[in-house]
């Protein structure tokens, strides 16, 4: 009877971290952040343009998904839609990241 109970907590428990993973407030906040990193990426590696136009076209799109999920149709995408674009924007948030650590230092003067 515990062991039943305690498979039902944990299920339960699954469900509410899922749930949390995938309501529309925190894809606003990963959107947010992403658009974020990607005006710091373009002000890390000014001088090339291709890159600089990526990050404008990734802002763009963040913005949009922050104006898309404030729209009740967005909750009406099934649960797995929304967990493959929330895994799409954790990659996403990555890539950012290693780009940021990849760019170049801007002086070779010691602070």
């Amino acid at each position: 009877m515990l062991a039943w109970l305690r498979t039902k907590m944990q299920c339960l428990a699954e469900q509410r971290r899922l749930a949390k993973e995938i309501h529309p407030e925190t894809f606003r906040n990963m959107a947010a952040e992403l658009a974020e990193l990607a005006d710091l990426a373009s002000k890390a590696r000014p001088e090339e343009q291709a890159f600089l136009l990526k990050a404008r076209r990734i802002r763009k799109e963040m913005l949009e998904l922050e104006r898309m999920t404030t729209r009740p149709e967005f909750r009406m995408l099934p649960s797995k839609k929304r967990q493959e674009l929330r895994e799409s924007l954790l990659s996403s948030r990555e890539q950012l990241l290693k780009t940021l650590s990849d760019a170049p230092v801007v002086t070779t003067t010691r602070q």
